[in-house]
């Protein structure tokens, strides 16, 4: 069983039924949220690229970095990865991001802010963002 309210951000949220661990039923809010796929055309970039209007209400995303992270210095340890995508969310989704390898890299925001997922990849323009 579920039913629906709205909360103070106007975004629907879904009470749903569910079983805990040991077997007793409880309920739990959930935002209702729309998911979205869009084609984009991100390359890398050295400066903060800002996303036009539409777009940016489209996904949720209001800008965008590319970089190219510096060679790891001798001695280093730990994991180094060529590229760096920073974004600024407006809204708190699952996103997906797809390069043109078709490789895709995934982040799960909690708050808006800036962000950053970092990755190795033979062409890095990002192609293709998702959000659920």
């Amino acid at each position: 069983m579920s039913s629906e309210i709205t909360p103070q951000h106007d975004l629907p949220v879904v009470l749903q039924e569910a079983t805990s661990k040991n077997g007793n039923k409880y309920q739990a809010s959930i935002t209702k949220k729309p998911g979205f796929a869009v084609d984009v055309n991100w390359p890398p970039s050295k400066e903060w690229v800002n996303l036009a209007p539409d777009l940016a209400n489209k996904i949720y995303i209001t800008r965008y970095k590319l970089v190219k992270n510096p060679p790891p210095s001798p001695g280093q340890t730990g994991p180094f990865w060529e590229w760096t995508l920073w974004f600024t969310n407006t809204a708190t989704y699952d996103f997906f991001f797809e390069d043109k390898t078709h490789d895709e890299y995934n982040n799960d925001t909690y708050l808006k802010r800036d962000h950053a997922v970092s990755y190795d990849s033979e062409d890095p323009t990002i192609i293709r963002v998702r959000g659920v």
